[in-house]
């Protein structure tokens, strides 16, 4: 089971409610995150019908603001107190047994440090949900997503607080002329598929990101890949490492940014000569914890 997502940077939906629920339902979707809606509209002037509207006015300034539509079957509820910072929305939607939250975030290039500071506390407490799905404008063009690097310390603080929250960042092609702005993150790296840069919604310069959301439930997968290390190609590992100009990849980066990059390298290094091989897991339902086995045991032995 899926959940077809859509986000759109709209540059005010004022004039655009026709052009978007024209994307619903051309694209079938089931939940659409929204940045840069306009304020102090009416949740009666952007209502699709079928999805519940959230939305969250920018405060004191004109324009931004975020919304999230979730089609009415999912049963979305809103999430208070999540964080300080104000241009951030976030859901809970059931699908059967299993609970997601969606969030989305919009972050302006004018940012001041405590409107930074303030998202980083937000994404750090957001971070503490297990499974959750995060996307925006964030407008961070200095990074470089391929080999986690940042040119700024804002870019880069960023970069740790995805790291620490172990989520994964999906989108690796630009959104907005050469850079990639707009970004989607999860908590599991297989909870996103098909992941498509669109087009542009209407006059705003951004494009469209569209994906499914795969909703995991019932038993465990049945195997699991794991690197067989005894038949690594290590003549052609050497080679290219050899091969590899460090000198000029590490010009100019602190301590942190080259770890990183050699990090990176190393993992497709280990992507490219060391083969996978498929390991065979008991299949066994979510609910059977450690502790219910535990009792099970004690059963039995009565």
């Amino acid at each position: 089971m899926y959940i077809k997502c859509m986000y759109i940077n709209a540059r005010s939906l004022t004039a655009k409610m026709d052009m978007l629920q024209g994307y619903v339902s051309t694209y079938d979707v089931d939940a659409v995150f929204v940045t840069t809606f306009n304020q102090n509209i009416g949740e009666g002037e952007i209502a699709i019908p079928g999805f519940q509207c959230f939305k969250q006015d920018r405060v004191n300034r004109i324009g931004g603001g975020v919304a999230i539509y979730i089609k009415t079957t999912f049963h979305g509820v809103r999430l208070e107190d999540v964080g300080p910072f104000k241009e951030a929305l976030w859901c809970r939607i059931m699908t059967g047994e299993e609970q997601i939250v969606l969030g989305v975030v919009y972050r302006s290039p004018s940012s001041t440090q405590e409107d930074v500071d303030m998202m980083i506390q937000t994404l750090e407490r957001a971070a503490q949900n297990r499974r959750i799905i995060v996307t925006g404008d964030f407008n961070y063009p200095d990074i470089n997503w391929e080999y986690m690097t940042g040119e700024t310390p804002n870019s880069r603080k960023f970069i740790e607080t995805i790291q620490e929250s172990f989520w994964y960042q999906h989108v690796q092609e630009p959104t907005r002329e050469s850079n990639i702005l707009d970004l989607v993150f999860s908590s599991e790296e297989e909870m996103i598929e098909e992941l498509e840069v669109a087009e542009t919604f209407g006059s705003s310069d951004h494009n469209c990101v569209s994906w499914k959301t795969i909703v995991t439930r019932g038993i465990e997968e049945k195997t699991c890949k794991y690197e067989n290390w005894k038949r690594a190609d290590w003549t052609k590992m050497k080679e290219e490492i050899a091969e590899t100009n460090w000198e000029e990849i590490f010009h100019g980066k602190d301590v942190q940014c080259m770890w990183n990059i050699f990090t990176n390298i190393y993992e497709k290094q280990v992507e490219k000569y060391v083969p996978k091989q498929e390991r065979k897991l008991h299949q066994r339902p979510k609910w059977m914890t450690r502790e219910v086995r535990r009792l099970i045991r004690k059963k039995r032995k009565a």
